[in-house]
């Protein structure tokens, strides 16, 4: 009789250590599931930092190439020669 009741004791106990390793393997399941969700996220904003950055850039290369262009357009060189400088050409003043 003890061997039979052992043989239940033990088939009880390994239900119990099945039913708690499913349960384990649920749990973990879940949070396995949330950390690629969480993954995935962090994944995706960082590509929107990224193409913002980039975007930013972007703009700023533009800006500096206009503000350049406008500078060339409203730059001028005036050249001054030393006969100039020596008989004072106080007719001449640009502003």
């Amino acid at each position: 009789m003890s061997d039979k009741s052992d043989v239940e004791l033990n088939s009880e106990q390994t239900l119990i250590t099945l039913e708690q390793l499913s349960q384990t393997l649920e749990v973990m399941t879940h949070v396995v599931d949330r950390l690629k969700q969480h993954l995935n996220r962090q994944m995706s904003l960082n590509a929107e930092l990224f193409q913002d950055e980039e975007k930013l850039r972007k703009e700023e290369a533009a800006e500096r190439l206009e503000s350049s262009k406008k500078l060339q357009e409203k730059s001028f060189v005036v050249e001054i020669t030393q006969q100039e400088l020596e008989e004072g050409s106080d007719s001449k003043i640009v502003h």
